[in-house]
């Protein structure tokens, strides 16, 4: 059976819209599936899905979402239904992508149901609210392609009409090169967290060695959405072992409120599925936060550096620090497979930053001093989690930074131990 790109939309308010994307996506090779979502107003076609469908599987009939009297609950009820049915549809491989139209409330419906789907499937949203405040935050683990729609309410118009064909095109091209996993063989995986490569290269060493080995090397940066897309990756069972080497910063950025959190579901996924896993708390030493928003006053005095123009990086406390070994340890505390911690307690500290300061002592600003100097708080991290931790999950330390040769060298000789019996 051909794959078909589903399109979502309330056919009583985008019937139009609705109506053209259907004929230019037929028009490009590509079955489709229309998904009415709307509740009240008239149909202005058949769609292969009904709102009657769609509501029932959201466990309610339209009547009774009608006697509701509330558009929030309503839609709430229609998302979810949608949500059911759309990924039925995909684990039963019969989707090759998602178009879904909207402004908030069609917007907000269309992320409920991506939200549930697989990571890697097509996800392209025309929206009136397309990268606004109203959506950001939702879009942090949905990996989503956004159309602004251009004019696109009262009817079809030669600017939204332009928009239409963007995200038409954008979800066909897609969807042509559509892959399902499990459709061609696949080696193993490994996930990686990391950043970047000035930063963290302990890679340099560790993916040549672990490709040797025969997995495939999957490296995901700690800024917050690539955490959330490593859970997504590994609960959808794309990943058989993980490296989370990086996932310090993003747990400190959940404890200060930093733009690289990467919410509370993080460093759960693999506990819950059972795969080996290899912690480190790279990156406790800072957090992220966005330049053009001042930080609140705990945080006021604290070191900072500008590392682009959309980021700053503030230094972690010792306090903080301490609160990410109690976060993790309870995290670790609820996993079912096999984990292990290595804690390198120079941390990021850099050969480039000690040769200045032996040449040099007063050269640093506060935050590098910080970088350079992070033992007292890889010290409160330790007694937290150490006081915390399940006792059959054991913590390595080593008196190193994780760029040297000896950090790789202590995570390949723990994967060996937890893969060796492994098919």
């Amino acid at each position: 059976m051909a794959r078909s790109v589903v399109l979502i939309g309330t056919l009583d308010t985008k019937g139009d819209a609705l109506a053209h994307l259907r004929d230019l996506i037929t028009g490009l090779g590509h079955p489709i599936v229309v998904v009415d979502t709307g509740v009240l107003g008239a149909v202005p076609f058949a769609p292969t899905v009904t709102r009657e469908e769609v509501a029932r599987a959201g466990g309610a009939s339209i009547a009774e979402i009608v006697a509701l009297r509330d558009e929030h609950q309503a839609m709430q009820r229609m998302t979810a239904g949608a949500a059911s049915l759309v990924a039925a549809m995909s684990a039963r491989d019969e989707v090759a992508g998602v178009l879904a139209v909207g402004g908030s409330m069609g917007t907000a419906l269309a992320l409920g149901v991506m939200r549930e789907l697989p990571v890697g499937l097509p996800k392209v949203l025309l929206s009136t609210v397309a990268y606004s405040p109203l959506v950001s935050p939702d879009l942090l683990d949905v990996d989503v392609v956004m159309v602004p729609w251009t004019a696109g309410l009262w009817g079809l118009n030669s600017l939204s009409e332009e928009a239409l064909r963007t995200a038409a095109g954008a979800v066909a091209g897609a969807a042509s090169l559509y892959r399902p996993p499990g459709a061609e063989p696949r080696r193993k995986v490994v996930a990686v967290s990391s950043l970047g490569r000035s930063i963290t290269r302990y890679l340099e060493q560790l993916k040549p060695a672990l490709e040797a080995r025969g997995y495939e090397v999957a490296v995901f940066q700690a800024t917050g959405m690539s955490g959330r897309l490593l859970e997504r990756a590994i609960a959808g069972g794309r990943v058989d072992v993980v490296l989370d080497l990086c996932v310090g910063t993003e747990l400190v950025a959940e404890l200060t409120g930093g733009a690289n959190a990467a919410g509370p579901g993080r460093l759960t996924a693999a506990g819950r599925r059972g795969i080996p896993q290899i912690i480190s708390p790279g990156g406790l030493e800072f957090f992220h936060w966005p330049p053009d928003e001042p930080l609140p006053p705990s945080l006021r005095d604290r070191p900072k550096h500008r590392h682009n123009a959309l980021l700053d990086v503030v230094l972690s406390s010792n306090e903080e620090r301490g609160a990410v070994g109690a976060l993790m340890a309870a995290k670790l505390n609820e996993a079912a497979g096999p984990a292990c911690v290595i804690v390198a307690t120079h941390g990021m500290r850099s050969e480039a930053l000690v040769e200045e300061q032996v040449a040099d002592p007063g050269a640093l600003d506060p935050f590098f001093a910080g970088i350079m100097h992070p033992e007292d708080g890889f010290t409160a991290f330790l007694d937290e989690l150490r006081g915390m931790l399940r006792a059959e999950i054991e913590t390595v330390v080593i008196a190193a930074g994780i760029n040297d040769p000896q950090y790789a060298e202590e995570v390949l000789a723990r994967f060996d131990a937890m893969t060796k019996d492994k098919p």
